[in-house]
């Protein structure tokens, strides 16, 4: 029995699935099996994985029917021995030190959740700085009911599936991933959620994780899918004790809001629209809540606006980005060649 089991769902990724594998057998840290799940794919990528199979012994694969990412992660924990769980997306990568310094965490602070810094790809970021901004920044937590809800909903979105290792029975403890309906958006934030609000966590640094935003898909979408628990709260109030649930109840309510301001901004007025009637409790935050109100007033031209920013943005960005660093006033890309290979996490 391995001490880590990973859990890898596999979805039309042959392009990727082998950098992601390759960051896994470069891990310092050996005692690990792979469980790959093949949800139903249409291209290379279980090929490309029986072939790395045979050369690995610690890696299987499990194939299924297209039955959607939370699906696809469940099947693997219902497969997972170890203590450890971690997960990781085929279209993302680990640091060598990664699940080493993860395990040796995770026991030294006697936590339930784990989760490390991580670089946002291909801007090559390090996230770092962005979290402590929030206030989100290495240490202990334990969540009281008594917090700042702006901290803790930062707090909950820093967790995802790349950067994070959990026990295998608290996994199983909070219902595993939600897999209603295909669900492919939104299920990792609700799993993360169950935990967060219940378990004590843990953060550590340096970056651990290279995510890839250019292989991501419905992140990257304006009209993506409303996330599971803004559409049912039930889907996580059903986990929240009793003195963290006015807590949790004005997390969920900052989300919506930032939600609907989303679809707002994106010409989406109708769905923002249903969104508020569900979640009247978000008029209490105030400038926020008037500003969402305007955005929706205004949603009809905001969408011609955004089509304008997508288009002239990122060439406006990168020509003044290289006339900045041409001039020394801004510095130049970071390289992170030699993190990859083993000097980082």
């Amino acid at each position: 029995m391995a001490k880590v089991d990973i859990i890898m769902p596999l979805y039309n990724k042959a392009d990727s699935v082998d950098r992601a594998i390759r960051s896994i057998r470069q891990q310092v840290f050996t005692n690990w099996r792979l469980i790959v799940v093949d949800d139903g794919s249409t291209d290379t990528g279980p090929e490309i994985v029986e072939r790395i199979k045979a050369k690995d012994n610690r890696i299987e694969l499990i194939r299924q029917t297209n039955q959607g990412p939370g699906a696809a992660r469940n099947t693997g924990l219902a497969h997972s021995t170890g203590p450890y769980t971690a997960f990781l997306d085929a279209d993302d990568e680990w640091y060598p030190r990664w699940l080493d310094k993860a395990v040796e965490m995770i026991e030294k602070y006697k936590v339930s959740l784990l989760g490390a810094m991580y670089h946002e790809w291909p801007r090559q970021q390090d996230m770092t700085h962005y979290w402590a901004k929030h206030g989100i920044v290495p240490g202990q937590y334990r969540l009281q009911g008594n917090e700042d809800p702006v901290w803790v909903e930062m707090l909950f979105f820093f967790f995802h599936v790349g950067n994070s290792l959990v026990r295998t029975e608290v996994a199983n403890k909070y219902g595993g991933f939600y897999a209603d309906s295909r669900c492919s958006y939104g299920e990792d934030t609700l799993f993360f959620l169950r935990i967060a609000i219940n378990e004590p966590l843990a953060i550590i640094q340096p970056a651990a994780v290279r995510h890839h935003r250019e292989d991501s898909g419905l992140s990257n979408l304006k009209n993506r899918p409303l996330a599971p628990f803004l559409a049912d709260p039930e889907t996580v109030l059903g986990y929240c004790p009793s003195d963290k649930q006015i807590l949790l109840q004005k997390v969920l309510g900052r989300i919506a809001l930032r939600t609907m301001r989303h679809y707002a901004r994106n010409g989406f007025k109708k769905t923002a629209d249903d969104l508020l009637k569900r979640f009247p409790g978000v008029r209490s935050w105030g400038f926020t809540y008037y500003r969402c109100r305007y955005e929706m007033f205004l949603s009809p031209c905001f969408a011609y606006w955004v089509l304008f920013k997508c288009a002239a943005g990122p060439p406006v960005r990168l020509f003044l980005r290289k006339t900045l660093r041409k001039l020394r006033l801004m510095k130049s890309l970071p390289d992170f060649k030699e993190k990859s290979q083993g000097n980082g996490i």
